[in-house]
């Protein structure tokens, strides 16, 4: 929907996808039409963060050495790294899943790309283990567990949140860039970084400054993207960016991080199917990254650019981690 377009006439039944609201929209809304349209978005993000095999089911992450076998404790078989290769041979007598199949012979995988790749899922008795491949000197290759019935989601009561309030949705135009553009970000856990690909500029009005905040090509959790190649016509493995069109992300910290709200960065996604439609920046839909609710996962810290010089008091807020694991 575009600004021209005609202004809700009731609250009922609120939209929650962003494209089909304008700046001028979500304003007019009346304070409970917008704490509906607000309140059906923040189930949708709880629901899907508390979904079966979603961030809160993580119970473990363990890295490879390269030129070592190992075993992951509460999960059969054994893990070899040498180079970009991972082995991963089975147990005898257990029956473990990789792609709808049980695997009955070790399974070679290679993964020579440089990026963050979630490589394959292995399952067995309901948990999950996810091989991921990440940029480090000496972490590359890591195994995490996602369990269901995981500490983390037993007691999971909800995201903490800023009462939301219509006074943090501001004006904002979106550019796109004509090249991508590689970008390393550091990582929450010191020895790895991560690629992003900035893929344009929010611009977004604030009190009357014009602040530019880079964006980011959306992430995906998804396993075992792939793709042959034309040339070689070798099965080769993709980065965690697939599917992911139309799909904005901004990694951004402000006068709360690291108080009132997730030190490394929070995130606000960015419908950018059609780009002339950007027309706000509704900070109430700001969100925790996953390491937020866990440490079994990595997470990039937002660029310098990003960086506002006051407080944010909207969006979500830092939860409490329940499962600390080796942490403690």
């Amino acid at each position: 929907m575009t600004a021209t377009a005609t202004l809700p006439k009731t609250p009922e039944a609120p939209k929650i996808d962003p494209i089909e609201y304008s700046y001028d929209e979500l304003k007019a809304l009346s304070p409970e039409a917008y704490a509906k349209y607000w309140d059906a978005w923040h189930a949708q993000r709880e629901a899907q963060l508390n979904s079966e095999y979603g961030w809160l089911s993580l119970r473990s992450i363990d890295w490879l050495e390269d030129g070592k076998s190992v075993r992951i404790p509460n999960f059969p078989g054994a893990w070899t790294q040498s180079g970009d290769t991972v082995v991963y041979t089975p147990q005898p007598g257990k029956d473990v899943y990789n792609r709808g199949q049980v695997l009955r012979s070790p399974k070679v995988i290679e993964v020579s790309i440089h990026a963050d790749v979630n490589v394959e899922d292995f399952d067995f008795n309901g948990v999950r283990a996810q091989l991921i491949k990440r940029i480090g000197p000496n972490r590359q290759f890591a195994v995490r567990q996602r369990d269901p019935q995981s500490l983390t989601r037993a007691k999971f009561a909800g995201v903490p949140h800023f009462e939301p309030n219509q006074d943090w949705i501001y004006p904002a135009r979106y550019e796109a860039l004509n090249t991508w553009a590689n970008v390393e970000t550091a990582a929450v856990l010191g020895d790895l970084s991560h690629n992003e690909t900035q893929i344009g500029t929010l611009y977004v009005t604030i009190d009357g400054k014009e602040y530019g905040l880079v964006v980011f090509q959306g992430h995906n959790d998804d396993s075992g993207w792939t793709r042959r190649n034309p040339t070689t016509g070798k099965e080769e493995y993709l980065d965690n960016r697939q599917n992911t069109e139309g799909s904005g992300f901004i990694l951004f910290r402000d006068a709360t991080s690291g108080k009132e709200t997730y030190g490394g960065a929070r995130g606000l996604h960015v419908d950018i199917r059609d780009p002339k439609a950007v027309t706000y920046a509704d900070f109430n839909q700001a969100t925790n990254l996953p390491c937020a609710f866990t440490y079994y996962c990595t997470c990039p810290f937002a660029p310098r650019e990003n960086l506002f010089p006051f407080a944010v008091r909207a969006g979500e807020t830092t939860p409490t981690i329940v499962d600390a694991g080796d942490f403690e």
